[in-house]
Parts: structure tokens; C-alpha cells; sequence
């Protein structure tokens, strides 16, 4: 089941809330099927997710596609190596900022948050992440510990998100076993640890010109680069 082709919807935080007919969590339940609850603490043990930094290390030792390809597909995950690097320091120090989305239909399994996930691979003192669960009604009463998430005013509080916050949101349809696909929001405590993939792929390659027998695995991503040394 795949909705990446679904259209992705605007909206911003704003004074007065959404209406009925209007607000993208009531549309995220298609009229009810499926609903959506937030979890403070949640083990990220239990989430599912397709790669794990291993097999993304497999992949980035492979200095010929690193140093030379030019396809859309690999620069994104050339970039992720500068990301991850990043991101390993800056959530010991402050933390995961943006609430996971989960997937349930009998199991959890990534929405968002993939790339976190296997940079908390690397952070065995983090146990527990926030997150919004999406499942269809009939899971609703596993669930009826948690605080349901039924408004988008609601949501943007959970986020933190100041007024005219930009959140984009691609729902699925009344079939699916969730109601919501994906969501991304800019969050300026993020900012400084996204850099541009053009500068990503810059630094990466720039600094194995320098250290040419780097290999990548999970000691090298828990020390952080000074990656503006390499742009």
C-alpha cells in the first residue's frame, strides 16, 4: 500500500482553528475509519523500519556511487551521511524535536522518522521517542490509554508550533488500514542540522579526498565532523 503519490496539502498554524470541514486531522479519519493518537514515551524498539544503519553503511562504503554518481536517488543518500552524523550529537543534545508518525495494522512500522530511528541505533540511552500513532478504528481500543489527536490545533500544540507554522500533511484514503500517510513541518530547532544536499554531497566528497580509508559504521557516526571544513 503506497500513497507517496498522493497530493500533499498545506496548512498553517493559525489564531482561529480549522473548521469541520476543513481540518486536515478530521481528514486524516475519513469520516471516522481511522484515528489518531499521541504517545509521549514510546519504546522505538518496537517500530519496524525497512534499513538499518548497517545496511545503510554497506551501501555508503561503496566509494565508486559515493564519490561519483550523479542519481537523484543516491545523492539524497550521500547527503544522509553529513545528516546523520549530525544528528547523532544534536539529539544527545536536545533531543528528538519532531514527533514520529506510526503506522499500526497488527504491527508499528515507520511513517516518519526512518533516518532518527537508525541514528538512535547509535544512542542506546535513548529508549523512548514521542509519537502519533495512525490506525484504522477497529485497533481504536489498544489504544484508549493514550490521548486521542482529533483536531489540527491539537496536533500543531503537540509540535510545538508557533502561529503561522507552515505543516504539510499527505493523507491516504477511507480504505487504508491508517488515515495518515506522512506529515513534515519546518522547525527552526532543526534547521541548522538540514543542511542542502548540494552541500552534503559537497563535504562527503571532499572530506574522502582527505581520508580516503574511511570506513563508514556506527563508531564513525557517533563522532561528530566539523563538516564546514569540507565546503
Amino acid at each position: 500500500m503506497h500513497y507517496f503519490n498522493n497530493p500533499i496539502k498545506t496548512y498553517n498554524k493559525t489564531v482561529l482553528p480549522y473548521g469541520l470541514d476543513t481540518d486536515p486531522i478530521i481528514k486524516s479519519m475519513h469520516r471516522d475509519q481511522h484515528v489518531l493518537f499521541y504517545h509521549s514515551k514510546f519504546n522505538h524498539q518496537l517500530i519496524n523500519y525497512q534499513q538499518k544503519l548497517q545496511d545503510f553503511c554497506n551501501w555508503a562504503n561503496n566509494r565508486d556511487v559515493i564519490l561519483n554518481s550523479a542519481a537523484a536517488g543516491d545523492l539524497d543518500w550521500i547527503a544522509n551521511i553529513v545528516k546523520f552524523n549530525m544528528w547523532v550529537t544534536d539529539i544527545k543534545t536536545q533531543g528528538i524535536v519532531k514527533p514520529m508518525l506510526i503506522y499500526y495494522d497488527g504491527e508499528f512500522t515507520s511513517g516518519t522518522g526512518e533516518s532518527r530511528l537508525r541514528t538512535l541505533e547509535c544512542i542506546p540511552e535513548v529508549a523512548h521517542v514521542t509519537a502519533f500513532i495512525t490506525t484504522h478504528q477497529q485497533h481504536a481500543h489498544k489504544f484508549s490509554h493514550l490521548e486521542p489527536v482529533t483536531r489540527f490545533a491539537r496536533f500543531a500544540e503537540i509540535c510545538k508550533a508557533t502561529l503561522g507554522q507552515q505543516f504539510m500533511f499527505r493523507f491516504t484514503d477511507a480504505n487504508a488500514p491508517w488515515g495518515l500517510d506522512w506529515y513534515e513541518y519546518d522547525s527552526e530547532l532543526t534547521r541548522v542540522v538540514t543542511p542542502s544536499q548540494d552541500y552534503c554531497v559537497s563535504a562527503v566528497r571532499r572530506y574522502l579526498e582527505q581520508y580516503p580509508d574511511t570506513v563508514f559504521n556506527k563508531d564513525w557516526f557517533v563522532k561528530l565532523v566539523d563538516w564546514s571544513d569540507y565546503n
